[in-house]
């Protein structure tokens, strides 16, 4: 309770706009999720340009060290970072993290073989007889994270892009992915003959809100956790997570190596 009082008190002091000096810095966990996160896009992605904005309204400046997801979930709880960028909301996570206000919802979709998926789903029971694809250490939604337990149909691979390449070849039917990143791997990474031989169906699995992940039992947590939704606050107010999402359409923040048309209308 005493951290939560320190921390509006400071919220009250601190005016609303960049500075020149920062006051404190973080050092946060981040992961290779383009075009979300990514150390080869501007401002290490969508996303990490919108929590070093946030904090940067704050005063507060961050510094993003990319690791594999599992070992920033393991460092961030050991005290090694100060927050990871960024996690969908799983109440499971709740007991060890704060989830911060949302920063973006996504949308997650089944990509299927062109030839061998179906057109769509209703239940996913429904899915029973295809082989689903899943990516390594991904938390999915409960109802989708249940299935994947109990069913034997499903592989395992390490990324996302593994599993694009297991639908494309046919070892797979189906694989559960955000559907900005599918596309965007797609476009990044295949030639536009694979790109025919899958395709995202409706419904969409859930819609989810992304957040940055404080852990939970640090002096500061509550701090930190209350300077970003503050700074969100403010970019929102501002006009300016519009922008970035602008920006990201618009294929700012790719490789410029990679050019992506994120136009997709």
């Amino acid at each position: 309770m005493r951290t939560l009082l320190i921390a509006t008190f400071l919220l009250a002091l601190i005016p609303m706009q960049s500075f020149a000096h920062s006051w404190m810095k973080l050092r946060i966990a981040t992961t290779e999720y383009a075009p979300y996160t990514s150390t080869d896009m501007q401002h290490d992605g969508y996303i990490n340009h919108i929590i070093a904005d946030a904090f940067l309204e704050t005063g507060v400046v961050v510094e993003f060290v990319s690791l594999p997801w599992e070992e920033a979930l393991e460092a961030t709880l050991k005290g090694e970072y100060d927050a990871i960028s960024y996690g969908n909301f799983v109440r499971a996570r709740e007991s060890e993290f704060f989830h911060s206000n949302p920063i973006s919802a996504e949308s997650l979709v089944f990509y299927v073989n062109a030839e061998k998926g179906p057109d769509t789903w209703a239940e996913l029971s429904d899915l029973k007889d295809l082989k689903m694809g899943v990516t390594e250490g991904y938390l999915y939604n409960d109802e989708l994270a249940a299935y994947i337990k109990s069913s034997s149909n499903v592989v395992e691979s390490a990324t996302d892009k593994d599993n694009l390449q297991a639908l494309i070849d046919g070892k797979i039917d189906v694989f559960p992915i955000d559907e900005l990143t599918g596309w965007y791997l797609l476009q990044r990474d295949f030639d536009s003959g694979d790109r025919r031989d899958v395709m995202p169906i409706k419904p969409f699995i859930s819609t989810v809100t992304t957040h940055l992940l404080v852990p939970k039992g640090e002096s500061d947590s509550q701090l930190i956790l209350s300077l970003f939704n503050k700074g969100l606050e403010e970019l929102t107010l501002d006009g300016k997570l519009t922008r970035f999402k602008r920006l990201l359409k618009e294929g700012y923040y790719q490789h410029p190596q990679k050019k992506v048309n994120f136009d997709r209308r």
